[in-house]
């Protein structure tokens, strides 16, 4: 019978222990993170516009995004952040049509590729925690880097069967971008978060190619260039791995 209550008053000591160790660790200041998120990219303003007299207007409906980052504060709350970040926008093709002249008998079809937007960026963050959650807010400089879509519109005009074509090119331009971060600490090295980032670039595609051609054979080309503005608003949540302890009591 002692022998028993021995054992369970060591057992629950050790219990007791492991719970404050537990409690410590999970409360510990870590300098760094490994984070992976997903979620849903929202366009905006001209990106986002359908207007046909908008000659900037991008089309692209919400989509997704998935990114990578990673950062370590270098000077008490105050730290450096990368961040990779890919989105992807699909075109309104309904909205291509809007300009084309049709009467009643005419019928027209259009495909477009995706708007697929990457980009990689750094720079300083501010870290607030407060208990297990921790608040980071973030400024971002960079490159991204995208291929204006290529469109196809088929129909007819009449008897008259026409095919057009666009053709994108690529073009990489300055990035910037801003967010905020709300981190959840599960365990002394692994926290939940959600993010909220906008991201800005000005791209400016040349050599731009333009077809049209008819059943009966005739054709049209012509080249030209042409100014896109990405302007989106990334919500996402994901998880995180801690590392750099402060001070290690364990």
């Amino acid at each position: 019978m002692k022998q028993a209550i021995i054992t369970l008053l060591m057992s629950g000591i050790m219990t007791l222990a492991y719970g404050q160790k537990s409690f410590i660790l999970s409360h510990q200041d870590k300098k760094g993170f490994l984070m992976i998120s997903a979620g849903s990219s929202i366009p905006m303003g001209r990106f986002a516009s359908c207007l046909p007299t908008d000659t900037q207007a991008g089309m692209a409906s919400k989509g997704s995004t998935l990114n990578l980052s990673a950062g370590y504060r270098l000077l008490g709350p105050i730290g450096l952040m990368v961040r990779l970040d890919q989105q992807h926008n699909a075109i309104q093709t309904p909205a291509l049509l809007t300009n084309l002249y049709q009467n009643g008998t005419d019928r027209w079809i259009a495909t477009a590729e995706d708007w697929l937007i990457t980009t990689v960026m750094a720079g300083p963050y501010l870290s607030i925690p407060m208990s297990r959650f921790t608040l980071d807010m973030r400024l971002m400089a960079g490159q991204a880097s995208t291929v204006l879509p290529s469109t196809t519109m088929s129909g007819n005009y009449g008897a008259v069967s026409v095919l057009m074509q666009t053709k994108g090119t690529h073009d990489k331009t300055l990035a910037l971008g801003g967010g905020l971060s709300l981190r959840y600490r599960i365990s002394p090295g692994l926290s939940l978060h959600l993010n909220g980032d906008y991201n800005h670039a000005q791209f400016t595609f040349n050599n731009l190619s333009s077809s049209a051609e008819s059943i009966n054979g005739r054709s049209e080309s012509s080249r030209y260039s042409s100014a896109r503005t990405i302007y989106t608003i990334n919500v996402s949540a994901g998880v995180a791995l801690l590392f750099g302890s402060s001070t290690r009591p364990f």
